[in-house]
């Protein structure tokens, strides 16, 4: 292999990490201190030292940033070596051992990871089969039971906190019939794909043998992102022999405890794993000095910490200004107007800003302003495109094609587009194929055959049965550079555009929704696998695992947006200009947080998250009043953090009404005043 590792271009710390090789290791890596640079410079240097690419596992939380490490991994190595590394999520992983091991797991290939619409759906049932309460909070709120049970793989009934929750027996009541519910459809929700592996490798040690000896060199991104049930799976693949396991992180980014991530686990790597080296990274290659500065300043006030502090060859740069405004509507006003003069007086472009708030519901103020003043904008995280309708059916007729047995698929589409298969008709033949112990799939083909249906149903069943079979048995013949068009032809056959037509009473809109299917299917152009049918297959898991990091959307022709999220979602983002709005006591820390054990302390990483996406500038600004309904007025106070940030770092400003700068811009008020002055004329 020519490629060798330029270790001369890594800092000190960052050179002891990547040159480590055997036993434990904590890397402490602060905000935009390199860490994904050393974990693909690591897994090079590995393969330089002699280590089989096919023994490296590198673990992240999305497929975009195992997507991110692959390509990195691919441009250092090459294709052919680059590809050997399992680099991957714990989802996917699971994925691939259950794959691997389906006879020991009771699954039949392809099986299908039911979202959380269709979990719901079965919820619903078992529910109604119980005479219990169906609705869907109420079965959100059981599956979340049932979510946490699995996940400290245990049953409802087992959970420590069964004897203080009255709902527990309602979710006990569920729990096995959910279970079989998915058995049937040869199916399994997410935590099954942490769950199931687990189980298997932590109870036959022979299969635990066979990996640990297949997998030798073991790294986690994100570690202080892990929850109980991947700790233990991860525990499980890790040969306690060799305990070559490599984890990098931070603690103060630890911001997921809603969804059972545990910080501690930083915090005790070095007590779990006696021995294990730690390496700090506290060089930042992202932000300047006073960013930096104020955020180590909040930061360190959580008293459970790795000690750590960031610094900056970058220079100080602007001091953080921090702005106090009437009204959320103000403090919007202020944001856009501030964003529109930087991009005339400084050449910004749109794509240099970014709003952070903490909860989507403040976006709605920010977004009005922005439209007000013709900015363009583009919001993250809201709706996935793969929560449409049109979108769900489609993935069903995949998942039908790759597995006519999947009885959820075809209860979604049997009447999509219309064939006269109402809520009765279908009722009876689920009940039909209950009583024969067949698919629901097999039940349609035969009352096709009996005489069960009227003459136009019967025509449009057998057309459905046709195309798809036609669609299988192509799938099976061709390359995977085929199945974009295979696909469309499938689609063509079903009638599907002209459903979703007839389905909406706007053309404009039936537009844009057929335009999402043809972007979904020009997508496939994308995938690789041995033939159709198997990347296919992967495809459908990848939607699957993470739908919302698959980019089927529609972009401005530049991408010159400002760029609207909450502060979880912009972890791993960087921006020059962030505006870290909303920074008042119950919306950052949240009120909800307020209440909670340790709460502060998540909401005050959070905190610290956000002001440490930015690059070059750091704008903190808060309301005074809340005006929600009829002109009702809450009084706000400002965060707790703001008073955490040294005063000589800070900039503060205290701004009424429309006076929100100085300076007022001339030109727009001549431009606004023409605009008047056009709307008299025209009466």
């Amino acid at each position: 292999m020519s490629y060798r590792v330029d270790l001369q271009a890594l800092n000190p710390p960052q050179r002891e990490a990547v040159t480590h090789i055997d036993g434990p290791m904590l890397v402490l890596a602060g905000a935009g201190s390199g860490k994904t640079r050393v974990i693909t410079a690591r897994i090079a240097y590995l393969i330089e030292q002699g280590v089989s690419p096919e023994s490296i596992v590198a673990v992240s939380f999305t497929n975009k940033a195992a997507g991110e490490m692959r390509e990195r991994v691919v441009a250092m190595l090459g294709p052919t070596i680059g590809n050997a590394v399992v680099l991957s999520t714990f989802h996917a992983l699971g994925v691939r051992i259950l794959r691997e091991n389906l006879r020991a797991t009771g699954l039949r290939r392809p099986f299908n990871i039911v979202d959380e619409g269709e979990r719901r759906r079965i919820v619903r049932t078992v529910l109604k089969e119980l005479n219990l309460d169906g609705t869907s909070s109420g079965a959100a709120y059981l599956l979340n039971l049932v979510s946490k049970a699995k996940n400290q793989m245990t049953s409802p009934a087992r959970m420590p906190e069964a004897r203080f929750n009255p709902d527990i027996p309602r979710a006990q009541a569920i729990y096995e019939r959910y279970e079989a519910a998915l058995q049937n459809l040869n199916a399994v929700d997410f935590d099954d794909l942490l769950l199931k592996p687990t189980v298997l490798l932590t109870e036959n040690d022979a299969l635990r043998a066979k990996y640990h000896e297949r997998f030798r060199y073991f790294m986690v991104d994100e570690f202080q992102d892990t929850n109980a049930i991947q700790l233990r799976m991860l525990d499980a693949l890790v040969d306690p022999q060799t305990r070559n396991l490599v984890v990098v992180g931070d603690d103060d980014q630890s911001i997921y405890g809603f969804r059972g991530a545990q910080s501690d686990t930083i915090l005790n790597f070095d007590q779990m794993l006696p021995g294990a080296r730690v390496v700090t990274l506290e060089q930042n290659y992202r932000s300047v000095g006073n960013v930096l500065h104020a955020a180590n300043a909040v930061i360190a006030h959580n008293p459970k910490r790795r000690e750590k502090k960031l610094w900056s060859d970058l220079g100080s740069g602007h001091a953080i200004r921090s702005v106090s405004l009437e009204t959320q509507f103000d403090e919007a006003e202020f944001v856009s107007e501030w964003i529109e003069r930087q991009a005339e007086h400084e050449l910004r472009g749109w794509q240099d800003f970014a709003i952070l708030y903490r909860s989507n519901n403040q976006a709605a103020a920010f977004e009005e302003a922005l439209r007000r003043h013709r900015i363009p904008y583009r919001v993250v995280g809201g709706q996935s495109v793969f929560d449409n309708k049109e979108v769900r059916d489609l993935l069903a007729y995949l998942r039908l094609i790759r597995h006519p047995d999947d009885d959820l698929s075809l209860r979604r589409i049997i009447n999509f587009p219309s064939r006269g298969i109402g809520t009765i008709t279908l009722s009876e033949l689920i009940e039909r194929a209950e009583k024969a112990e067949t698919s629901l799939w097999q039940t349609l083909e035969e009352a096709c055959e009996d005489g069960s249906f009227n003459e136009r149903t019967e025509r449009e069943v057998r057309l459905l049965i046709a195309a798809t079979e036609t669609a299988r048995d192509g799938l099976e013949e061709a390359d995977a550079d085929e199945l974009s068009e295979r696909i469309r032809d499938f689609v063509d056959m079903i009638g599907l555009q002209r459903a979703i037509f007839a389905a909406e009473k706007s053309d404009r809109l039936a537009a844009a929704r057929w335009r999402v299917i043809e972007r979904l299917i020009d997508n496939l152009q994308r995938v690789r696998g041995q033939d159709a049918m198997d990347a296919l297959d992967k495809w459908v898991t990848d939607i699957s695992l993470e739908s919302n990091n698959i980019d089927i959307s529609e972009h401005d022709e530049d991408g010159k947006t400002v760029t609207l999220m909450t502060v979880h979602g912009s972890k791993g983002l960087e921006f020059p200009i962030v505006f870290l709005v909303g920074m008042n006591d119950g919306l950052l820390p949240h009120r909800r947080a307020l209440e909670e054990v340790r709460g502060v302390e998540e909401e005050r990483r959070l905190c610290y998250v956000g002001m440490t996406r930015a690059k070059e500038r750091l704008v903190l600004t808060r309301a005074r009043w809340h005006i929600s309904g009829e002109k009702e007025k809450t009084r706000l106070l400002p965060s707790r953090f703001l008073q955490e940030i040294p005063e000589e770092l800070l900039e503060d400003r205290e701004l009424t009404g429309q006076n929100h700068f100085m300076k007022p811009n001339k030109e727009r008020q001549l431009q606004q005043l023409q605009r008047m002055r056009e709307l008299l004329e025209k009466g």
